[in-house]
C-alpha cells in the first residue's frame, strides 16, 4: 500500500469512526457512572475503536514515507467527510455558515494537495 493510499484510507476510517462514536454515545450515554460501562456493550463504540486503531496504523504507514507537513493538514478533509456522513447517517442539519467554513478548509486542503 502506498503512503498516499494509506493516508486517504486513514482519513476515511477516522471520519467513519466519529460517526460510529456519535451513534454509540447517543444510544447509551446518560448521566451516571454506570452508563459509561454500558458503552462497552455498544456495537457502535466497538466499531469506532476498530476504525480508530486501523486509522492510526494507516496514519503511521503514511507518515513513515511522506512529510508530516504535507500529510497532517490533509486530515482536515475529514471535516467535509464527517459533515456529509452526519447528514446521511445521523440526519443532522448543517447551517450554511458551517458549510462555508468547511469549504474554506477544503480549499486549503486542495491548495496543499496541489503543491505536492
Amino acid at each position: 500500500m502506498s503512503a498516499l493510499s494509506a493516508l486517504w484510507a486513514s482519513i476515511i476510517l477516522g471520519s467513519c469512526a466519529q460517526i460510529f462514536l456519535r451513534r454509540g454515545v447517543a444510544q447509551g450515554l446518560t448521566p451516571g457512572a454506570g452508563s459509561y460501562l454500558l458503552l462497552l456493550r455498544s456495537v457502535w463504540v466497538w466499531a469506532w475503536a476498530v476504525c480508530f486503531v486501523f486509522a492510526t496504523g494507516l496514519w503511521m504507514i503514511a507518515i513513515s514515507s511522506m512529510q508530516v507537513s504535507y500529510a497532517f493538514p490533509l486530515l482536515s478533509i475529514g471535516y467535509l467527510i464527517v459533515a456529509v456522513l452526519s447528514i446521511v447517517f445521523l440526519k443532522e442539519r448543517i447551517a450554511v455558515s458551517r458549510w462555508l467554513a468547511i469549504a474554506v478548509i477544503t480549499l486549503g486542503v486542495a491548495l496543499i494537495v496541489r503543491s505536492a
